[in-house]
């Protein structure tokens, strides 16, 4: 009688496993179907790190932003009133006009020349005591020469206003006037003997100032601005005029006197002057030797004028000496050029 078989392991397993896939098929299917049922439940957020629970989400709408408020700008009720800019209400050529110089004075242009001798002429002060004196007016960055006080011919690197040099020494004398830092300088010469004096008062302000200085055959020197003291000094003594006949040599501005330039054109180390000038006045004497009140009209020749320039004639190139004293007219000469031209009449006033 043949055994009972016994069944193989292999086959058992996979019945096993069959069975056991198929209860797990039923599960999931009843799970599912579960899900559908089930009511919708929204799914949790996550909690903000601060800990605050956050609002369900809502949908709305973003609110307008509010409509900016604006002032409106006062609007004017009149228009402004415009101050002009003051000019002169003289013109060229009218009584307290004035002559303009622009600083350009090389080769002899921008400056106005006054011959005093061949024929000796009024103007030739120096031998006597004398006063030099007129109005000037500049401005405060456009003269920025520098004289060396104290010292002889230290005059002539300012920026030079008067001019009566001669070229070297020895025959005679020579003076000049030139600002020196915006003040006044006033130097005096004899031979190789010589001072000058510097004043300490500004006048390069825009504003027009009476300058005055005189001097004395002792060699006493002395300097005004405004009717008031602006320093003295004692320089050389003697006669300081222009030597009547003296050989010009290669210097042909010797024998004048110059306004507004060095008169020998020896290079930008002796600086022209920029600005105005009116009413020049030079006299045989000392006019001044204390304070006094600054001028208030035109000068009036007296016995004592040698040489008055009202700078009134607005039109030409010469301008007339109305001293009458004898010997006269010491008339000059504008001679123009440069960039701008100069010098030209101007309307600008001191009274």
């Amino acid at each position: 009688m043949k055994p009972k078989p016994i069944a193989h392991p292999v086959r058992l397993t996979l019945a096993v496993l069959v069975a056991f896939l198929t209860v797990a098929l039923i599960a999931v299917t009843i799970r599912a179907q579960e899900e559908i049922f089930l009511p919708i439940v929204a799914r949790p957020q996550p909690t903000p790190p601060d800990g605050t629970i956050p609002p369900t989400a809502t949908k709305t709408a973003t609110p307008a932003p509010p409509t900016p408020t604006f002032t409106a700008t006062p609007m004017l009720t009149a228009m402004p009133t415009l101050t002009a800019t003051p000019t002169a209400t003289t013109p060229p050529g009218a009584p307290g006009s004035s002559v303009r110089f622009y600083g350009s004075g090389r080769d002899a242009i921008d400056r106005i020349t006054i011959r005093i001798d061949g024929p000796a002429r009024p103007a030739d002060v120096g031998a006597t005591d004398f006063t030099i004196e007129f109005w000037l007016r500049a401005e405060a960055d456009a003269n920025t020469g520098s004289a060396t006080c104290n010292a002889n011919d230290g005059w002539i690197t300012g920026n030079v206003v008067f001019d009566r040099d001669i070229y070297f020494a020895g025959d005679y004398g020579d003076f000049g006037i030139a600002l020196n830092s915006g003040a006044v300088a006033f130097g005096l010469s004899v031979g190789s003997n010589g001072a000058t004096l510097c004043g300490s008062r500004v006048v390069t302000d825009s504003q027009w100032h009476h300058v005055a200085v005189t001097r004395r055959t002792t060699g006493a020197m002395a300097l005004f601005v405004d009717g008031q003291p602006d320093g003295s000094t004692t320089g050389a003594s003697g006669d300081a005029s222009y030597r009547d006949g003296r050989a010009v040599g290669g210097n042909p501005w010797d024998p004048y006197i110059v306004l507004g330039a060095e008169k020998h054109d020896a290079g930008a180390a002796y600086p022209s002057f920029n600005g105005w000038m009116d009413e020049l006045r030079i006299s045989n004497t000392v006019r001044y030797t204390a304070a006094f009140s600054r001028p208030a009209a035109p000068f009036t020749p007296d016995d004592n004028t040698m040489a008055l320039y009202h700078f009134d004639e607005g039109t030409g190139t010469t301008i007339t000496d109305v001293a009458g004293a004898t010997g006269g007219p010491s008339n000059g000469e504008l001679r123009v050029g440069g960039s701008p031209a100069g010098p030209v009449w101007s309307g600008e006033r001191p009274f």
